[in-house]
């Protein structure tokens, strides 16, 4: 309801205050993922340039001293380990709000571990890191080929054990931990593996995710994100029929292993249709854009990463949120969606909420009628 208000009523393009943060600490990493939008610049960008232009750790206090009281901020990068002042920012930002970190976990040392469970809240949903997401890729060998590192398998599998442990000793129930993983033609065959795997290290969740090729595009974030075409875009594209039998073997699997599988919020045969050519954009909306607030590494500020609308080095949040430039950009995408939005995790199938329902009302009713028997 707190998106769905403005995004149906708005004439102007004005929004609540945002309660989703997405600070990117850092764009530097210590893995060079096949699928990741940084891949060519982490190549070809020499390590002591790379971090050249970030925030400091004080202008990043200031950023989560502009956040709203009852927001989430969620810590993404590249890997925010990398930056070795990333626990002075994360202890900040836990004692002041509901607190969300993405890593890879190669990085998350025992001592690190029991810093993130220290600083999770009592009850989910209270002050503290509430969630830590684990990005993994498929089995040892092959996330080890997709993430461009011999061994970063056991390494990340090894931080998200500790976490868990860790969590388990201290008597917490946070943070609680998913993974996520990319849908991609490299890891198809071993998706099936990935919910016992994920379950056995200690997650609750495990995130099935589409891959995005948007970033391949140069200009991306600075230019028109209108001005893209999708005969631009190398969209991902695997045998339809195969990815069926592979998800419903991976549904079983979670089913069986007893943890939560999510895929992206679209009806089940929208996401086969996702990987033989794209979405119909028609059919999708995104009130991410009303309610989340991206800020970039170096300062930039985004309602998502294709259009830039300012900057924390020349204005407040507050200033941004609601600007000109903001406002312009939720209309236009209140019209529709941009050739350069396939594949987001954040678009919303226009019937996904009903269909859910539904499915939710038969699954209630065929145990009503089971007990009936």
């Amino acid at each position: 309801m707190y998106a769905a208000v403005p995004y149906n009523l708005s004439r102007t393009g004005r929004s609540f205050p945002p309660w989703h943060y997405f600070f990117e600490v850092t764009r530097r990493c210590n893995l060079r993922c096949k699928m990741c939008q940084y891949i060519t610049w982490l190549q070809n960008t020499p390590t002591k340039v790379q971090a050249e232009g970030e925030l400091t750790a004080e202008e990043w206090l200031n950023v989560i001293d502009q956040t709203v009281r009852w927001s989430l901020i969620t810590f993404t990068g590249g890997e925010t380990w990398v930056r070795k002042d990333f626990g002075e920012i994360l202890d900040y930002a836990c004692a002041k709000r509901r607190v969300h970190v993405i890593s890879n976990a190669t990085m998350l040392t025992e001592t690190r571990a029991r810093h993130c469970v220290e600083l999770a809240p009592k009850r989910l949903g209270g002050r503290g890191l509430n969630f830590v997401g684990i990005s993994i890729d498929g089995t040892r060998e092959v996330h080890d080929e997709i993430r461009g590192q011999r061994g970063a398998f056991d390494k990340s599998m090894k931080g998200v054990g500790t976490l868990a442990e860790t969590r388990r000793e201290m008597g917490k129930s946070c943070p609680l931990i998913h993974i996520n993983t990319v849908i991609l033609k490299d890891n198809l065959e071993v998706l099936p593996q990935m919910p016992r795997a994920a379950a056995e290290a200690g997650a609750e969740v495990l995130n099935l995710l589409t891959e995005m090729r948007a970033h391949d595009l140069p200009g991306l974030g600075e230019a028109d994100p209108g001005s893209f075409n999708q005969s631009e875009l190398a969209m991902p594209t695997i045998n339809v029929d195969r990815l069926d039998e592979v998800l419903r073997e991976t549904m079983r699997a979670a089913e069986e292993a007893g943890i939560e599988l999510r895929l992206p919020r679209t009806p089940y045969e929208e996401l086969l249709t996702y990987h033989e050519g794209g979405y119909d954009l028609a059919q999708y909306d995104c009130r991410a854009v009303w309610t989340n607030l991206y800020v970039g590494a170096k300062g930039g500020v985004y309602p998502c990463f294709i259009q830039k609308v300012g900057d924390v080095r020349q204005n407040t949040l507050r200033e941004i949120w609601n600007s000109p430039a903001m406002q312009r950009f939720r209309l236009r995408r209140r019209e529709g969606g941009f050739a350069v939005c396939q594949g987001c995790c954040e678009l919303e199938h226009k019937g996904y909420a009903c269909e859910t329902v539904c499915s939710q009302q038969r699954q209630e009713t065929r145990q009503h009628s089971a007990h009936a028997k």
